[in-house]
């Protein structure tokens, strides 16, 4: 199986994972996509299926219940806290490796939270400004 293959079957399975209510695997699985598709891309031959599984990855978000429930904790927390930084908030959830993100009975991780500041951030719900080695955040 070539690389662009395995983009493809990573594509295929958080297409499947979402159809079932799977949201955390789909995410994991959108993730392992948009990721593989960057290293295969570095020349710049698959700048379009880089476009495409990075569009396809924003639209998931904005129907992942994991994530509106992240950012409806989230973003309050920022409002009474403008210039927060990442960082600091971050600080306060474990580290999870790829196995431990899977689990179901996991408590929520650094991950989750980057996953969620990063898109509110795309999407415009939140500024976030490099600062050093984190983010400064505001509503």
């Amino acid at each position: 199986m070539s690389r662009i293959e395995g983009v493809a079957l990573h594509l295929e399975w958080a297409r499947q994972a979402e159809k079932t209510g799977d949201y955390l695997r789909a995410r994991i699985e959108y993730m392992k996509c948009v990721e593989s598709v960057k290293q295969v891309n570095q020349a710049g031959e698959y700048e379009q299926e880089f476009q495409n599984a990075a569009r396809e990855y924003e639209e998931f978000v904005t129907r992942d219940p994991i994530y509106a429930k992240l950012i409806s904790v989230l973003i309050p927390f920022i409002k009474s806290n403008p210039g927060i930084l990442q960082s600091e908030i971050s600080k306060q959830f474990p580290n999870m490796d790829w196995s431990e993100l899977y689990q179901y009975t996991r408590e929520i991780s650094r991950e989750d939270i980057s996953y969620a500041l990063y898109f509110a951030a795309k999407q415009g719900k939140i500024s976030r400004t490099k600062k050093g080695r984190s983010y400064e955040l505001k509503v």
